[in-house]
């Protein structure tokens, strides 16, 4: 083959280098401020557009906030010593920036003077902290109902008062179902929920004359969000408080909120100029119902829609299932036939489900021999003689050709409709999903044990924040954050560099391998055409196999979290009910990763829109290094070193410095961006190609292997263990963000070549148990439901949870096992028999045998 000639690797190179330039001109704009996106989003809440508001309105240079979480109590010592506080686009902190700005504007609206003198004590001024806190709402002191507020309402408080004070039972259980101040607030128990549950249990003793503990009235369960300042002298942080109220339903919201803010007008006067300071300061944020709305999963269309389509599916498996049973088709003992193309998807079903059906087969030859015996029968009962059969042969022949084309159209139409029926058995799917026969030698089996502990690493540091998020001993948080190995947890981000590790690796093996079988796009026709069939091809098989379990999972987690925001007590950072709403279509188009996380759905889908994009691009690059490899090869070293290159400069720019508190700062800046992730995928690129021509034989010395065993051990060591005991300036930080993933992968990479090649069997042997094959095929949907299950379950409680490192290694390994669970029914249900459809299309002449 002659040289190319520069116009045609001009014209081969340039969709290359335009993707390069795009890639900028997106980090570009979506560094910039980002206002005109939203202005269509008539339908979201104001509580919504006002924090997306706030997000897009900070500018991208460093800044502090005036009062830091009370959890990070190393923040002092860090100012002492002259180190910026860091804690700028963080998804932990939101609360604070977003709920400041709410405070300034209901501080300023507020300008009406309450009756303070409501309680049995006079109001005086006091520096005790914990006196404030206790008088807030304590109705046991109160004489009168402070505040203005509903007649009708007041009202009922007046007899609650009255019958609080002369001993009745209903009145003390209305009261012990609020929340008040009990303890542990200066070590971050902002929870004082008292008991949704108990309160609306109270509903159910009204009308009953008969008993003592019946209420005069219906209740109602309000939560209430608040933010305290507290003297700087005392301590310089803010909290949020959250208050659960049991009280009559005729209390409408503005009689709540009244009530409070006299409440907290008497405590900040109590406290006022008593520590040579402005004294506290309580801003009442937000009063809202529990529920807090009529929502109903039964009223909404999406419920409907994932309902119809998940009955059709289990519609289909349930036909499948009995066809096969009374076909005997269960001891069909057919064994499973690896799907080398399934391996290209990082996270996806190592082996799919192909179809060699044994009844099928006898279908087929059933309906052939039927045909045979017909014919046969025709031909010898025409006549006695030579002529007679002959005479016979000329009539009938037109005839007969046409009834054996129309049986085997018939017959190839009803064996399609049977596989297309098959490819929803639940049994042949789950079973081969299950199953751990020994693979084939030709697989890279160390994958699998990579897979699993990378995803089970995951999930546990959403265990952590899933847990933190509803504590109230949070001081827990900063003790553990002191320790050592807790790196563990705040560095597992690099999990998600072996997946990508993994897609690249996988992508570049097996398509080298289907070109050394003859499948090359240069086999036949012109070279690019050829190239760009098997390119839209390959995008397109790989984009229906895996969005209908993500798409399903995407409306599952919209509904849940808009029930869960309705029912909760609890007001966590989730905004999927209404990001999910507007911005689908983004997840849909695996795009949305390039887009702010105040905008996305689903935030941890940011993985598969990077892995999308990445394959999208590695395809490409594959089909042109057939002709093209030097080329190519300068372009993925240009894409590495300019992803490292931009890494540093956006976090220097930022002043960024890397914490053990805050792994996710700088979240769209430095985390999610793919020109960010390139790295780790192309090392893999490189690694998949380097198996793929040494035919995973590579003899190295037993020094060399030596220093790579070290050096790779030493790379991953420092990088999760190396923050300790945080003194890293913004250069060392901005270096560690730049180069942090690209190491992680090459580390990752020696691992895998020692055990693909033989020599680390005992990390092979350890990584490619067969138990954890099952495991492998579904960290996909594993992936994708896990979050959902956490924040659903962790926001149904009635109260928080009281935190030991032991209670979170229980809730782990519960999280873990369920989101498994989980992901089998989904992946049985539709990523399975998606699979299995594709092949029967893809296939015709298997399908036709």
């Amino acid at each position: 083959m002659g040289r190319p000639s520069r116009a045609k690797l001009g014209a081969l190179l340039r969709p290359v280098l335009c993707l390069a330039l795009l890639f900028c001109l997106i980090e570009r704009c979506v560094s910039q401020d980002d206002n005109s996106t939203s202005t269509s989003n008539s339908t979201t809440t104001e509580s919504y557009s006002h924090i997306l508001k706030i997000e897009r309105g900070r500018k991208p240079t460093h800044h502090h906030e005036p009062n830091e979480t009370a959890s990070r109590s190393s923040s002092s010592t860090e100012r002492s010593k002259g180190r910026p506080e860091f804690s700028k686009n963080n998804p932990e902190v939101d609360w604070k920036t977003n709920l400041l700005k709410v405070a300034e504007q209901e501080a300023k609206s507020h300008q009406k003077n309450f009756d303070l003198d409501f309680m049995k004590d006079k109001l005086e001024k006091s520096a005790n902290s914990i006196q404030w806190l206790a008088d807030l709402y304590d109705p046991l002191r109160w004489v009168k109902v402070p505040g203005d507020i509903k007649p009708e309402c007041r009202a009922d408080l007046d007899a609650f008062l009255h019958d609080l004070k002369h001993g009745k039972l209903w009145a003390a259980k209305l009261s012990d179902a609020s929340g008040r101040y009990s303890s542990q607030y200066h070590f971050g128990n902002g929870f004082w929920l008292g008991s949704s549950t108990l309160c609306r249990e109270l509903n159910s003793t009204q009308g009953h004359s008969n008993r003592n503990d019946s209420l005069p009235f219906s209740v109602q369960f309000y939560v209430s969000r608040m933010l305290f300042v507290l003297p700087s002298s005392i301590e310089a942080t803010t909290r949020q408080v959250f208050i659960g109220l049991c009280l009559p339903s005729t209390c409408d919201h503005a009689s709540v909120k009244s009530m409070l803010r006299a409440c907290a007008d008497r405590v900040e006067q109590q406290g006022e100029a008593t520590h040579h300071s402005t004294g506290p300061k309580i801003h009442i944020v937000q009063v809202r119902k529990v529920p807090s709305s009529d929502y109903s999963p039964w009223n909404d269309a999406k419920f409907f829609a994932l309902a119809s389509s998940s009955g059709l599916v289990f519609f289909l498996m349930l036909c499948a299932t009995i066809y096969e049973y009374r076909t005997g088709a269960f001891s069909s003992g057919k064994a499973v036939t690896p799907d080398l193309e399934s391996l290209s998807a990082s996270n996806n079903n190592e082996r799919k489900i192909e179809y060699a059906d044994k009844n099928l087969a006898e279908e087929q030859q059933r309906i052939t021999c039927g045909m045979s015996g017909l014919a046969g029968s025709n031909g010898g009962g025409g006549g006695d003689g030579a002529n007679d059969k002959e005479l016979i042969e000329k009539a009938e022949k037109g005839v007969n050709d046409v009834i054996v084309k129309d049986s085997l159209a018939r017959t190839k139409d009803k064996s399609i409709l049977l596989s297309c029926l098959l490819a929803f058995s639940p049994i042949a799917n789950g079973s081969k999903i299950i199953s751990t026969e020994p693979a084939t030698k030709s697989s890279l089996t160390c994958l699998h044990g990579l897979r699993v502990l990378s995803l089970g690493w995951v999930v546990m540091v959403h265990t952590y924040l899933q847990v933190f998020s509803i504590a109230e001993n949070k001081i827990l948080r900063t003790v553990t954050e002191r320790n050592f190995m807790f790196q563990t947890i705040s560095n597992a981000t690099f999990s998600v560099d072996t997946f990508f590790f993994i897609s690249g690796l996988l992508v570049t093996i097996l398509f080298y391998r289907s070109l050394a079988s003859g499948t090359s796009p240069n086999d036949k026709g012109n070279f690019l055409s050829a190239s760009m069939s098997k390119f839209l091809i390959m995008i397109l098989y790989r984009f229906i196999r895996l969005t209908p379990s993500y798409l399903f999972v995407l409306g599952v987690n919209a509904i849940a979290m808009r029930y869960t925001m309705t029912v909760s007590v609890f007001s966590p950072q989730i905004i999927d009910q209404y990001t999910c709403e507007q911005f689908w279509w983004r997840n849909a188009l695996y795009v949305n990763s390039l887009y702010p996380r105040t905008e996305m759905c689903m935030l941890w889908s940011w993985y598969m829109a990077n892995d999308m994009q990445f394959y999208v691009l590695g395809i490409l690059l594959l089909l042109l290094s057939v002709k093209y490899f030097r080329a190519v090869a300068f372009t993925i070293l240009a894409v590495m070193v300019s992803s490292c290159l931009t890494t540093f400069v956006i976090a220097y720019k930022n002043d960024y410095i890397a914490r053990i508190q805050e792994p996710f700062a700088l979240f769209d800046e430095l985390y999610d961006k793919p020109w960010l992730r390139a790295g780790p995928y192309f090392i893999g690129t490189m690694t998949g190609y380097l198996l793929f021509k040494t035919n995973c034989n590579i003899k190295m010395p037993i020094l060399l292997r030596g220093v790579g065993w070290v050096a790779s051990s030493l790379i991953m060591g420092s990088l999760v263990y190396g923050l300790y005991p945080e003194n890293l300036s913004v250069t060392v930080s901005s270096v560690y963000a730049a180069l942090g993933h690209t190491a992680w992968a090459i580390a990752v990479s020696f691992i895998v070549v020692q055990c693909c090649t033989g020599a680390a069997p005992l990390v092979d042997k350890l990584l490619s148990l067969r138990i954890i094959y099952p495991l492998s095929r579904l960290t996909y949907c594993a992936y994708l439901v896990h979050p959902t299950m956490m924040m659903f379950t962790a926001t149904q409680m009635d109260g928080p949870l009281h935190l030991h490192n032991g209670i979170v290694l229980i809730v782990y390994f519960g999280n873990l096992v369920a989101a498994f669970l989980v992901a089998f029914c989904i992946s049985v249900a539709f990523e399975a028999p998606v699979v299995n459809l594709l092949k029967l299309m893809l296939s015709p002449k298997k399908r036709s045998r």
